[in-house]
């Protein structure tokens, strides 16, 4: 989409890069949390997989000097750890505050093709035409004939992410919409401020109702699972996917399955397809229990999912949405301390329950048909469920 320049000489010390969104893992109060986090309230993903550093060349050295120049901190690893536990890292919920031996870079249990996927939702490659690159900052613009990861251009990268989020105030932002008022935007600035939001179990924008933002969102589950179950093939083009939200958001392109996942890797990585798609369902799964993005029932049901094993999580009250929220109000729900604040000694925290029955599922092969109960049980809607909203208290003032 076209870019604005930011200055450079904006002042960022202090801010967070909001929109690398890792989650809490069930809802506490923000109070709480900004007096226990408001440090790791501020920061960016870290690296990924040794294996992702050396296929990007990038090192943990590279990107601590990116954030020095930013003036952020870099985050945990929170959404790596929650796939490392669902995965069989051997701690128990009863230690989880203390033990963080699960949140270490490279731990065996998760591939780091999964993690890759888990990744992905917040970081997805993507190219810019050449009239989309004049966006710059520090002194550096994109490089358009690059495909453009963070790990590779982090100044591109903070300067589309900063401008889609200025821009998405008044305009929508979308990829294959024509509507009056929207702006063409990438995967990256569509996930975090548009059209794509139901990757993070969000909604595209406020007074959206609730069913709509859930249909979304297991279109999406059933998309990703179909890739991680090989039933839709890496070479298939996304407009011939007989899945509603994957025409009406993709129709448009030419991608493939394979080009929308691992763009510009695909020789290395095509094989692995079905593990960063499995990570990529995780990613919404767990997104769904952080308080800022969903606001839940304080207590579950008591009941377990129809024509499953397993326990029905609290139900749905309302799909927020990213836009207007503040952004560190959001990030304050994303810590590792937020989550070991609500972790119970004889139960997992619903993300890590979630989790790990997914990979029960996985590792079952199991298919959509059989998948499909538990998602949408997963995504049950409260009896009186609200539109979306960013939500009162991490709305931006």
């Amino acid at each position: 989409m076209p870019s604005q320049s930011l200055s450079t000489n904006a002042h960022t010390h202090g801010k967070a890069l909001p929109g690398i969104r890792y989650i809490q893992w069930l809802a506490v109060p923000v109070g709480a949390l900004l007096l226990a986090s408001a440090a790791a309230a501020f920061q960016i993903a870290p690296m990924g997989s040794a294996f992702e550093s050396k296929l990007t060349n990038e090192t943990e050295d590279s990107l601590a000097r990116t954030a020095g120049s930013l003036g952020i901190l870099i985050k945990g690893r929170v959404h790596e750890e929650i796939t490392q536990l669902g995965m069989g890292c051997p701690v128990e919920p009863s230690s989880l505050f203390k033990d963080t031996t699960c949140s270490d870079r490279d731990r065996p249990f998760a591939t780091p093709y999964v993690i890759y996927g888990v990744r992905w939702n917040d970081l997805p490659p993507f190219r810019l035409s050449p009239e989309e690159g004049n966006c710059t900052y520090l002194g550096k613009s994109c490089n358009v004939a690059q495909t453009i990861r963070f790990s590779t251009q982090p100044l591109c990268w903070y300067c589309l992410f900063k401008d889609a989020e200025k821009k998405a105030q008044t305009q929508s932002i979308v990829g294959c919409s024509k509507d009056k008022g929207t702006i063409r935007g990438n995967v990256m600035t569509r996930s975090h401020f548009g059209d794509l939001q139901f990757l993070h179990a969000m909604a595209s924008q406020e007074r959206v109702p609730p069913g709509t933002t859930r249909a979304k969102v297991l279109d999406w589950l059933e998309f990703a699972w179909k890739v991680s179950s090989r039933e839709f093939k890496p070479g298939t083009f996304l407009r011939d996917i007989p899945i509603a939200s994957v025409q009406e958001h993709f129709g448009c392109t030419e991608w493939r399955v394979v080009d929308l996942y691992i763009l510009g890797r695909q020789d290395i990585l095509e094989r692995y397809l079905h593990q960063i798609a499995f990570g990529s369902v995780l990613h919404t799964v767990q997104d769904s229990f952080a308080a800022a993005h969903v606001s839940r029932e304080a207590q579950p049901p008591g009941r377990i999912c129809s024509n499953t094993v397993y326990e029905q999580p609290r139900r749905i009250m309302e799909f927020h949405t990213y836009g207007a929220q503040d952004g560190a109000l959001h990030d304050a729900q994303d810590s590792r301390e937020a989550m070991t604040q609500v972790s119970i000694a004889s139960h997992w925290p619903d993300a890590v329950e979630a989790t790990r029955n997914l990979v029960q599922l996985y590792e079952d092969r199991a298919g959509w048909a059989d998948v499909q109960p538990y998602m949408q049980c997963l995504f049950e809607l409260a009896d009186v469920p609200r539109d979306s909203s960013p939500g009162d208290l991490y709305r931006r003032r």
